[in-house]
């Protein structure tokens, strides 16, 4: 299960990375005026530190899932718990004797 959600958010993260197409190419004017240049460059930066915004939530995210134990994890703990507990009971048998 665990595998399945990694998984689904890494395809996740790939395709927004991936995004649109052409959407955060540069575009140059033909024969703009400096100031034109500027409002571009401008509009282009904001646009790119929106996706950076947007990915770097979605890493947090990734990360977050990815820290939870699950039920496999649950599941190997009580059983080594188990197991010590049975290693010291079969100890504890043979010393008796």
């Amino acid at each position: 299960m665990k595998v399945v959600a990694r998984g689904l958010l890494t395809g996740m993260l790939l395709f927004s990375l991936m995004g649109p197409a052409g959407s955060l190419h540069a575009q140059t004017p033909e024969q703009g005026t400096p100031q034109e240049i500027v409002a571009l460059l401008k509009e282009q930066n904001s646009k790119l530190s929106e996706e950076l915004r947007r990915i770097q939530r979605e890493i947090a995210a990734l990360r977050a899932e990815l820290d939870k134990p699950g039920l496999k994890d649950v599941f190997s703990g009580i059983g080594y718990i188990l197991g010590l507990f049975g290693v010291a009971a079969f100890v504890a048998s043979r010393r008796k004797e």
